[in-house]
């Protein structure tokens, strides 16, 4: 759109620090789309940019020069960033109902005004137990009920807020510290806060958040912090923020820091992986599940099948089979669930559009059974005891148990009694089923948010209001946190190694070079060089000369680890594959001495030499690999091409016959089968062999002249036979 290039224009100033540019960049903008109270503060700013730089011009030394400047790159910023939000706001009908409805309350939003609040909640609640017995539900669910209509509604005030002042910012993270709010109100502060900073950098909310991080004493507080201050970076701003590097720093000195933000970019690559790994669920799981169980799903519910007696009589292993398949897709199923695959997102996706989801505070809310909507949907039913013992010793994430109790009736009455009879009879746990982490563990409490955030950004339809946090390819992007310059030359660089490890093992080859382009020399060491030869050798983005590349990382493999076989290996198929035979047959030379079991060096330098010419010398070597192992079709190729090379063609034409007699034909035993046929005069059978080539490949006429050309005309093959046989090929 017209105003966010405006904008851009004005952020970019700001980033080169160009702050009288960033000013005429905001006047061009408010000339287009006026707004009162920013143009007020833009005309306070240029006075104040014009008389420092009215002084600057007569000569004045300003010792407090930088300092001002400074802090007017900052107040820019904001102007900036509220101006941003104002827009943003203003286009998009949802959030601007959201914004006009918080400014149509009555309630005070002072700082002093919300702590009373979420304190008083806290003591009321307590205070409860004082009451008489038959009042106190009431009275509870009457707290319960106006707390979480105000939480709501604070949640959105904080993520439409403005950008905030240093003292609002101090004020909010006493609260986050403070023993006497409620832990869960602590952690939708801190969501809203994270869907704020990522519409919009905030460095008092990002200062807010590390602060919270480290020193919060409530772990589910302090691991939304981590996630919220890592998905709300911005380093291109470095250059206004400093204090975002610095900040960023000091907590890389902490073992325990780095291995959290190890941890939480491995949970997020997980993450992106979400859909992916339900369809393998779906199409490879599910139906061997279903195919070998008792249970028939209907448009009614699941059914049990009956047994057939003849088949127990015919076939009595069957069931021990079919249990056993049985069991190995559920341990495929955990496997994927224990390396941090999501496998209930699938399931639950389709549970998202009950009214309690139209709230945007809902999706981040930790799950309490105390919530209005919660008890309203539960009280008095069948199996709750079940349910609740489900719910609070599963894996679900929050959003999914928040679905799963208003789905709760619909879809227990459609399970088979048998399944009924068990949870009435208190005779299943998910525990037996599933072995999880304690609840309390950091990996869990950030894996089980993690997925919150994922449903919402994939699933809320308003979605495409935020900025995206789970996308691959948005320009330092939030999901490869890692490959930001913010963490580059840090202590962090010591965990690179196992992410982008997990990132070629998954065959994300493009995010693994986007890591490992920001390594620093002191840690490239030999794990570093061969994934780079992966990543390089499997990316869709590199435009320069992979194989030099790829060359040059063997290289410095080779020189932290001389003898390294699979180093070796990958060098020499560099070599080969550059042209550089003699290179590579020294480099088999080499391989031989450390495994000289192995014949298939032995047979790799042989090629070398044939594309050397060297044709005499290495037949003595083929006709003994040949007699070792008269069966292997490898050393029948390059014993026959060396005898064609030698001109010994009927040999090489009967072991040519043997190899293009099986099934299927590889398409280069037609091709060499006709250079033979060619060079022993024998044109017709050549045309027929290289037609046949020609109809197992993808390549063309021309392109059989011009691989061999050099030994064609070394043969005494003419350039006008050249032109013949390739016309006679194309009829």
């Amino acid at each position: 759109m017209e105003h966010n290039d405006a904008l851009k224009r004005v952020l970019a100033a700001l980033s080169n620090r160009n702050a009288g540019r960033a000013l005429t960049e905001m006047a061009n903008f408010l000339a287009v789309w006026p707004n009162s109270s920013q143009q007020a503060e833009l005309d306070s700013l240029r006075n104040e940019y014009e008389l420092m730089a009215r002084y600057w011009r007569q000569g004045f030394k300003e010792p407090q020069l930088q300092a001002l400047y400074d802090g007017m790159l900052h107040r820019i910023y904001s102007l900036y960033a509220n101006t941003s939000l104002w827009r943003r706001l203003g286009g998009s009908p949802f959030m601007s109902t959201i914004y006009s409805n918080l400014m149509l309350q009555t309630r005070e939003w002072s700082v002093a005004n919300v702590r009373q609040e979420l304190e008083s909640y806290v003591s009321d609640i307590a205070m409860v137990e004082f009451e008489p017995a038959n009042k106190q539900a009431a009275r509870r669910d009457e707290l319960n009920t106006r707390h979480y209509e105000r939480m709501s509604s604070l949640f959105d005030y904080i993520w439409t807020s403005r950008t905030w002042t240093d003292a609002m910012a101090t004020a909010f993270e006493d609260m986050l510290l403070s023993p006497t709010i409620d832990a869960n109100d602590q952690q939708l502060i801190v969501s809203a806060l994270t869907l704020s900073i990522i519409n919009m950098f905030d460095m008092a909310k990002f200062r807010l958040l590390v602060h919270v991080y480290q020193q919060s004493s409530v772990e589910s507080v302090r691991q939304r912090a981590l996630v919220g201050w890592v998905m709300g970076r911005c380093f291109t701003l470095s250059r206004i923020f400093p204090e975002e590097k610095r900040l960023v720093d000091d907590m890389l000195e902490d073992l325990k820091t780095r291995q959290e933000l190890t941890e939480l970019q491995i949970q997020m690559i997980y993450c992106i992986n979400t859909e992916s790994d339900n369809e393998k669920i779906h199409s490879e799981i599910m139906p061997e599940l279903i195919r070998n169980n008792h249970l028939r799903i209907t448009r009614d519910g699941i059914e049990e099948m009956e047994g057939d007696p003849l088949e127990d009589i015919l076939h009595p292993e069957a069931e021990d089979e079919r249990m056993e398949k049985m069991e190995e897709s559920f341990r495929k199923m955990l496997d994927m669930h224990k390396q941090g695959s999501d496998i209930y997102y699938s399931g639950f996706s389709q549970m998202k559009r009950f009214p309690f989801f139209q709230r945007i505070s809902n999706w981040f809310l930790p799950f309490s059974f105390d919530h209005p909507e919660v008890k309203k949907s539960i009280d008095g039913l069948k199996y709750e005891a079940f349910l609740k013992r489900l719910l609070m010793s599963g894996s679900f994430c929050s959003s999914d148990k928040y679905s799963f109790v208003f789905a709760y009736q619909k879809v227990f009455e459609r399970l088979p009694q048998s399944m009924l009879d068990l949870m009435a009879h208190d005779e299943v746990s998910m525990d037996e089923l599933i072995v999880e982490p304690k609840n309390s563990e950091p990996a869990f409490i950030r894996r089980t948010y993690l997925q919150d955030m994922y449903r919402f950004f994939r699933l809320f339809p308003h979605a495409g209001q935020f900025d995206h946090p789970f996308l691959k390819d948005r320009e330092l992007g939030h999901v490869l946190f890692f490959a930001s310059p913010l963490f580059q030359n840090t202590p962090l660089e010591n965990h690179f190694n196992k992410v982008a490890a997990l990132l070629i093992r998954q065959k994300q080859y493009d995010e693994a070079l986007r890591l490992l382009q920001r390594y620093s020399d002191t840690s490239k060491n030999y794990q570093y060089y061969m994934m780079m030869v992966s990543a390089l050798q499997h990316s869709y983005t590199v435009q320069t000369d992979i194989l030099s590349e790829v060359r040059q990382c063997y290289e410095q493999a080779l020189q932290q680890k001389p003898d390294d076989e699979r180093a070796l290996q990958g060098y020499a198929r560099t070599l080969f594959s550059q042209n550089k035979y003699t290179e590579a047959a020294e480099i088999y030379n080499r391989l031989m001495l450390i495994n000289p079991e192995k014949k298939s060096l032995e047979l790799n330098k042989m090629v070398c030499l044939t594309k050397l010419g060297q044709y005499e010398e290495a037949l003595n070597t083929l006709y003994r690999l040949n007699y070792e192992a008269p069966e292997d079709d490898n050393t029948i190729r390059v014993l026959a091409w060396t005898l064609t090379g030698v001109g010994k063609y009927e040999q090489a034409l009967l072991l040519y016959d043997k190899l293009v007699a099986k099934e299927p034909v590889t398409a280069d035993d037609l091709l060499n089968q006709g250079y033979c046929l060619w060079f022993a005069g024998n044109i017709d059978a050549a045309i027929n062999s290289f037609r046949r080539y020609l109809s197992e490949s993808e390549e063309s006429v021309e392109s059989i002249i011009a691989n061999e050309r050099e030994l064609i005309v070394e043969k005494g093959i003419t350039e006008p036979e050249m032109m013949m046989m390739a016309d006679s090929i194309s009829f």
